[in-house]
């Protein structure tokens, strides 16, 4: 039987610090979230940073883990696409100022490739073969929009699924600079083209 319970949220909170940024009042809707029926249609995430960094088109990607009894682990990867339908903005919580939001969806061809996947693990299951499947989303690249850092770059992640219906955190004003890996690579990033 495929075991489902990973928690999807603290495989996003994971990409930045640890299931320990999930904010507590966000554990109980993410904990509904079923893998194995979500609507992915309605899957999104929001990124909300500050002015002086921006993600790079393509560089937002869903992360998808399959374990499977007795077989190598199997990473595949999704490219996440900005929505810029100004009605989805509206579900979502404004930004302090400073900041701004860009909102991510699965595009519809990988949306189906996903859907490939999620029905092969349940295949599995079927056939008596325990696994497990994880979920992360991961924004890789970034450019810097403006000034360097001051003294905070706190970034926070929200999802909304089916089962959330609503933009719900999963890590909250998490510091960049914070973090000394994290930090450091800042001073390498590229300016961002207009």
């Amino acid at each position: 039987m495929v075991r489902w319970p990973q928690l999807l949220a603290c495989a996003l909170a994971l990409v930045l610090s640890g299931c320990g940024s999930v904010p507590l009042t966000s554990i109980a809707p993410l904990a509904r979230i079923d893998a194995k029926t979500t609507d992915l249609s309605i899957l999104r995430v929001a990124v909300q940073l500050p002015d002086a960094l921006r993600p790079r088109a393509g560089g937002v990607k869903l992360d998808v883990v399959v374990k499977v009894t007795g077989e190598p682990e199997i990473k595949t990867s999704f490219a996440m696409t900005e929505v810029s339908d100004a009605r989805e903005r509206g579900a979502l919580p404004a930004p302090p100022a400073g900041a701004s939001s860009t909102i991510y969806r699965l595009s519809p061809g990988d949306a189906a490739r996903f859907d490939a996947l999620r029905a092969s693990v349940l295949e599995q299951s079927g056939k008596g073969r325990k696994g497990s499947m994880g979920l992360g989303v991961a924004a890789r690249e970034f450019c810097r929009a403006g000034e360097g850092p001051s003294a905070r770059l706190p970034v926070t992640i929200y999802l909304m699924t089916s089962e959330t219906r609503s933009f719900v955190p999963v890590v909250r004003d998490f510091d960049v600079l914070g973090d000394p890996a994290l930090a450091g690579g800042l001073a390498s990033l590229d300016t961002c083209k207009p």
